[in-house]
């Protein structure tokens, strides 16, 4: 075992700190932090079926992948490993943190893909709610807003997923 935490780089779906920790409560959010030479996409065939985000190399400067990262440890590592499963290769990258500076990270980048299929409409909102939690600039938002998606029909899933962006019912105090 390592004390030394693992750094991860965030894009998809985990941007959400609440997405996150419900997986792995004791993550440490660290910051945000850029990946250029990169972009964001949602071809990423996942076993549901759906479409979910990967990233993918370009030969532009200007091209960047905005993240978060998260301190794990040993166990959490172990756990996101097994989360994002076997169509996901966890490579080591270097981004640039605001907070850090230059650092050594890894991410979970995709090696199976589809071209014709697109992701639910929950599983954009956990992006998308990532980038807004984390103030990403309104340019990178509009991309995630303008993503399309459908409708998940499969209802416990779907409920499951979106309750996580629901805000707690208030009770009354007496």
């Amino acid at each position: 075992m390592s004390n030394k935490p693992h750094i991860n780089f965030a894009f998809g779906s985990n941007l959400s700190t609440k997405r996150l920790f419900a997986r792995l409560p004791q993550a440490r959010c660290l910051g945000v932090a850029k990946l250029y030479q990169h972009r964001l996409t949602f071809n990423m065939l996942s076993t549901d079926g759906s479409a979910k985000c990967t990233i993918e190399p370009t030969s532009y400067r200007d091209d960047v992948v905005i993240g978060v990262l998260y301190g794990l440890d040993d166990e959490e590592l172990a756990m996101l490993d097994a989360i994002e499963g076997e169509r996901y290769d966890r490579v080591s990258i270097e981004v640039d943190s605001a907070q850090h500076g230059l650092i050594e990270a890894y991410c979970y980048i995709a090696n199976t893909f589809i071209e014709d299929q697109l992701p639910f409409d929950w599983y954009v909102q956990h992006v998308l709610n990532g980038a807004l939690e984390h103030t990403f600039p309104s340019e990178y938002v509009a991309l995630i807003e303008a993503q399309t998606h459908v409708t998940d029909h499969f209802t416990e899933r779907s409920e499951r997923e979106w309750q996580l962006h629901r805000p707690l019912k208030k009770t009354k105090k007496a």
